[in-house]
């Protein structure tokens, strides 16, 4: 009994596991994301222990989900739970040992090959099946680790059906396919190539293909692992060579061969020595006739007046393949012949360098090999293309020869020079920047330059970064603008965007170099932040012109993609390291000035709600004040450290900030609540930090006035709480303590009174003003966007009803703060105790119509009497139940007041009491009844 415990034990997690699937639970909210991962980390973690339980449940999950694949309303949810569960299979089968053979096992990684090949065989519908076919490709390689023999077995049987059976009108090739994203070693390998050339020639033409595009891919895959050249493959290389030799008939033949060939030639250095040798009369066998063949017609392809256009073409791009296998030779392997002939010829060449010992070999013929290369690929009168089929091929193949050229020789820089050149075509932009993303993120080999040889052009690419983005912007402009999609409904939207993407064809090549530029930024800040001998007013106009673009991009939402990486750039670049660069002549007064402009801006964006992912960024902004405080703790000894917080922009960052921070508290997003409550203990710490070298103790506390308050809100975003609504009570407790006032307090409360003022007019107003008339307040827009993204079913009901939730955390906000915001408008800035309800009494007996606090609690005993037929009883209850437990005890004597002016107009001219009179009286004195159950603390400040 004892024993079978941990089995039980085992199921019942992934019970629980599969039961918190998207595709279970409907879209993910941080909370049930979180113990998604939680237990995915535990199934990881037994799978250790209960391999084969674990793995064949996980199996299970993918065969229930595909089951459901049908429902067309599951489509995000279904291929996130096939994300979630193919990657936690991939995990397990990376903590397993190198070869698995039990049975059971065995039983399983067939089971799983099938769903691997059905995922595979998925067509590109969406973005997301790209996720899927990747995270497949990842799993099938520590699978081959682990059992390489399923795999191959599965391989060698499907070669075998398709070599013996033409009865198939469309056969599958998934599993030949299979061959590109397993893991192989040289044993591997060679076995590959035995059974797959074994049956070459009885295979289909299509089948050929595809099987000569995927063992290219895997011997890429080994050189990338292993990074070592071969130095004898004879009877492997023999086989396969031959037969891709009478293989390559034409033309198009000749381009799938040919790649292929060079790299088994090139696996065999000595065969080939021998081949290029015998240019020069030395004596080459009659076995590698066939390779000093097809070395002659290479040298012939390659020059135009000997070949036609598709000719020279497919030579140009086996030649490319040979330049970047020849970044695989270590340079430091005085052994390796290949390198050793590359050193002899070295001085020799004044061109591009391309597999030297290759192109000295050659013959003077093919002394210019690289150049003619160059001439063909990097043309900016003539930009190279074999067709739109072929566009994104074309743009791989120039971005493999660019970094390929780099390595080889890093210091030659005519190709650099061209794809730099603002004039020449985007597409050259584009390879520029796609080769400098691959040579800083691709894992380095100990002989390939460092990018570091590319910054002195720092102040071109910052240029070519400006120019995109203004044409990208304009583009953008050109179509939409931000006021008109918020007056948009939600339908509108969608044809808008559907539209944008048409009319934006022409601008596409420039979106995308700014993506990856972006991209780049992110991957090496240095590239963009480097300025070799400027001064140091140049160097921080520059860095504000390279950050305040890269703020535009981060509140753009016709440009999701761009926003995010925007913001991942933007976090790197405020890493306290990168941040001494912004200007190293003056790090700190360039650090407030710089900084603070970009928290300006993003706060006054969240303030006007013109962000849709309002949440992301909140947990952006707070990861850039992680930084800042790390930056301003590094120069906590520095004598003028708050010299640059005196700015006026600083001031009004700040500001910004709190009203950030405060007016989130109400947000219907739970999680957008909590990172705005954690955010007040980064602004605590900043000003600790300002005060470490003041004898003052009270200084943060002087520089943050609600000092305690704010660490009391950020200290209740870690307490678990039961829902949004006991999250509120706790909020609006807290706000109640805020005693002093400061602007972001009164700007928090008037701009969310405007939100709430709105609000209410289109609630009280429903059905009349409905989403489809486009008179919905900001707010509305905001979180419409969000559970746009969230795919709800009976989206109009559950946003309105939302909406009206969101509108009572507003009022219960109001109601809290609305005493501190009283307090801002007196005349005297240090009242106490009954000072302070004199001064109150005093603003009631003005002219109160322009006090936005006396209207906000008039037009709240207004509501008492609202007959809306849909929402009219919940606002009511709302009022009754938030005027009567929050409520900031400094706002009594108004509410009282305007009590008395709503009672006086329930009597007519004779005196005589109207008929509902009696029912507002009623609801009224459930607020008198209230008021006596506060705490003490509220009962003496009344």
């Amino acid at each position: 009994m004892a024993s079978s415990k941990p089995v039980e034990w085992v199921n019942c997690l992934i019970t629980r596991f599969e039961e918190q699937l998207p595709c279970r639970t409907g879209p993910q909210t941080q909370h049930s994301r979180n113990n998604v991962e939680q237990n995915k980390e535990y199934l990881i973690h037994i799978s250790k222990y209960k391999f084969s339980i674990v793995l064949s449940g996980l199996i299970k999950m993918l065969q229930k989900i595909n089951e459901r694949q049908h429902l067309a309303e599951m489509d995000k949810n279904f291929y996130d739970s096939i994300l979630i569960v193919l990657d936690t299979i991939e995990k397990c089968l990376s903590c397993q040992p190198k070869e698995i053979s039990s049975f059971d096992d065995t039983l399983n990684f067939k089971y799983l090959l099938w769903e691997i090949c059905h995922f595979l065989g998925l067509p590109y519908e969406n973005p997301m099946i790209v996720q899927v076919k990747n995270l497949c490709s990842k799993v099938l390689f520590a699978l081959s680790l682990s059992n390489f023999s399923t795999v191959f077995s599965r391989i060698s049987s499907r070669l075998q059906e398709l070599s013996t059976t033409s009865a198939e009108e469309n056969p599958d090739y998934i599993e030949i396919e299979l061959i590109q994203h397993i893991n192989v070693d040289v044993e591997r390998l060679i076995k590959l190539l035995n059974e797959t050339f074994g049956k070459f020639r009885c295979l289909r033409k299509n089948a050929q293909i595809i099987l000569i595009h995927s063992l290219e891919k895997a011997v890429w895959n080994w050189m990338d692992t292993k990074s070592v050249i071969m130095k004898n493959w004879p009877n492997a290389v023999n086989r396969c060579f031959e037969q891709l030799e009478s293989f390559g008939e034409n033309v198009k033949r000749r381009a799938v061969a040919w790649p292929l060939q060079i790299m088994l030639l090139v696996l065999c250095p000595k065969v080939l020595e021998e081949v290029v040798n015998a240019d020069t009369g030395a004596p080459c066998s009659q076995k590698h006739s066939k390779k000093k063949h097809f070395i002659d017609q290479l040298k012939k392809a390659l020059m135009t007046h000997n070949a036609g256009k598709h000719l020279t073409e497919v030579a140009a791009v086996t030649c490319v393949k040979l330049c970047k296998i020849a970044t695989y030779i270590n340079i430091n392997d005085s052994n390796n012949v290949v390198f050793t002939i590359v050193q002899s010829v070295l001085n020799d060449l004044k061109l591009f360098d391309g597999v030297k010992y290759i192109v000295y070999k050659f013959g003077t013929q093919f002394i210019g090999i690289v150049d003619l290369i160059n001439v063909l690929l990097f043309n900016p009168v003539k930009p190279f293309s074999r067709g739109q089929s072929y566009v994104y091929q074309d743009m791989d193949l120039m971005i493999d020869c660019f970094v390929s050229l780099f390595r080889i020789n890093p210091h030659n820089n005519e190709v650099l020079k061209v794809c730099l050149n603002p004039n020449s075509p985007p597409i050259y932009h584009y390879v520029l920047v796609n080769s400098l993303f691959r040579i800083i993120t691709q894992t380095r080999l100990s002989w390939w330059p460092q990018i570091d040889i590319v910054y002195n052009k720092s102040c071109e690419l910052r240029a070519m970064f400006t120019d995109t983005l203004n044409k990208v912007t304009q583009g953008c402009l050109s179509h939409s603008s931000t006021k008109v999609i918020q007056s948009l409904t939600l339908k509108d939207r969608v044809g808008l965007s559907t539209k944008f993407k048409e009319k934006s064809l022409e601008e596409a090549p420039y979106y995308k170099n700014l993506l990856w530029m972006v991209r780049l930024i992110h991957a090496d800040p240095i590239l963009m932040l480097s300025n070799q001998g400027k001064a140091g007013h140049e160097v921080q106009s520059s860095t504000l012109e390279l950050i305040n673009g890269l703020v535009s991009l981060v509140h753009n939402h016709s440009m999701p993609d761009v926003a995010a990486e925007a913001m991942d750039a933007l976090l790197v670049l405020h890493e306290p390291d990168k941040i001494e660069m912004w200007n190293p002549e003056s790090p700190i007064n360039t650090f407030w000035d710089v900084s603070s402009q970009v928290l300006f801006s993003i706060s006054q964006k969240l303030i006007q709600h013109q962000i849709v992912n309002y949440t992301e960024i909140l947990k952006w902004l707070r990861d850039i004040l992680v930084c800042r405080n790390a930056f301003i703790l590094r120069h906590k000894d520095y004598n003028h450290c708050n010299a640059g917080a005196q700015l006026a922009v600083c001031k009004q960052a700040h500001i910004k900030l709190e009203v950030v921070f405060l007016m989130y508290l109400w947000s219907i997003d739970m999680e957008a609540v909590l990172v705005a409550m954690s955010c007040f203990a980064l602004l605590c710490e900043e000003a600790d930090i300002k005060c470490l070298s003041d004898d003052n103790p009270n200084k943060a506390v002087e520089m943050l006035p609600n000092y305690s308050v704010c660490q009391e809100l950020a200290a209740a975003s870690t307490i678990m709480t039961t829902g949004r609504a006991a999250l509120q009570k706790r909020i609006m407790a807290l706000l109640r303590k805020i005693e002093n006032w400061t602007q972001g307090c009164i700007m928090a409360w008037e701009d969310t009174f405007i939100n709430w003022d709105n609000l209410t007019k289109m609630l009280t107003s429903y059905p009349k003003s409905r989403l489809e008339e486009g008179q919905i307040s900001d707010t509305f827009h905001r979180s419409v966007g969000k559970r746009r993204a969230s795919h709800q079913s009976s989206e109009h009901d559950i946003e309105i009803q939302d909406q009206v939730n969101e509108w009572a955390n507003m009022t219960g906000f109001l109601c809290a703060l609305g005493g501190v915001s009283l307090l801002g408008r007196t005349p005297s800035k240090n009242l106490t105790g009954t000072d302070i309800r004199k001064a109150i009494i005093a603003i009631t007996s003005q002219d109160n119509q322009y006090c936005p606090v006396t209207q906000f609690l008039g037009n709240l005993l207004k509501l008492l009497m609202s007959v809306n037929d849909r929402f009219g009883a919940q606002m009511q209850k709302h009022v009754k139940e938030l005027v009567g437990h929050e409520m900031s005890p400094l706002l009594y004597p108004i509410f009282f007041e305007q009590v008395k002016l709503v009672i006086d107009k329930f009597f007519d001219q004779q005196g005589q009491v109207r008929a509902s009179l009696r029912h507002y009286c009623k609801d009224c004195s459930y607020k008198d009844k209230i008021m006596p159950t506060r705490g003490g603390n509220d009962a003496e400040k009344g």
